[in-house]
């Protein structure tokens, strides 16, 4: 349920493979970190894979948003920073409200995570 490799090959898209591809690797080092540090592997299964599904799923919608004309200079951080906030994070599930909260409440605990420890390199 930690975040892994594999999940480089769910969030490929195609239209820029090598940009998908920089990106994931990128964003899969912080998730393992933020996983690290939140110590997640040590909380219950059901816990593990409520953090690793809305990990997965903001995974491969910022890849497809490091697609976007106007973001291909920003790196997975960037992307991060603009999409995960204090309160929530980016509409992902628009059409399914418990879903969302899931990943809102995951996107509050990394956005915390990147504030506290941002300054240093995952």
């Amino acid at each position: 349920m930690k975040p892994q490799t594999a999940w480089i090959g769910d969030w490929r898209i195609g239209e820029a493979p090598s940009r998908e591809a920089e990106v994931s690797r990128e964003l899969l080092r912080v998730f393992i970190a933020f996983w690290e540090a939140e110590r997640l592997g040590e909380k219950a299964k059901t816990t593990q894979r409520r953090y690793s599904s809305a990990l997965h799923a903001l995974g491969g919608y910022l890849v497809e948003r490091a697609n976007d004309d106007d973001r291909r200079d920003q790196t997975a951080r960037d992307l991060l920073r603009e999409s995960v906030e204090l309160d929530e994070g980016p509409l992902i599930a628009h059409d399914n409200e418990p879903w969302q909260r899931e990943i809102d409440m995951v996107c509050r605990k990394l956005h915390r995570y990147l504030v506290t420890r941002g300054s240093r390199k995952a």
